[in-house]
């Protein structure tokens, strides 16, 4: 997976449920994706999703975002 790949990812997931977030950045690191968001309030919200199949990068990214509303 790349950052783009992981980008389309976030933002399918934001716009299939209607969440509430804008992307600001998704940077790989060792085995993680660091990714940024920033919610409806303007507050940032920095997520950390661990590397693998697409599946399972998505399963992550969501599970973390409606935590944050």
């Amino acid at each position: 997976m790349n950052a783009g790949e992981v980008t389309a990812i976030l933002r399918d997931v934001i716009v299939q449920y209607g969440l509430p977030f804008t992307v600001l950045s998704v940077i790989a690191s060792e085995r993680r994706w660091n990714i940024t968001v920033r919610a409806e309030s303007g507050r940032t919200v920095p997520l950390s999703v661990h590397d693998g199949r697409p599946s399972s990068i998505r399963e992550a990214i969501q599970e973390k975002l409606e935590a944050e509303l």
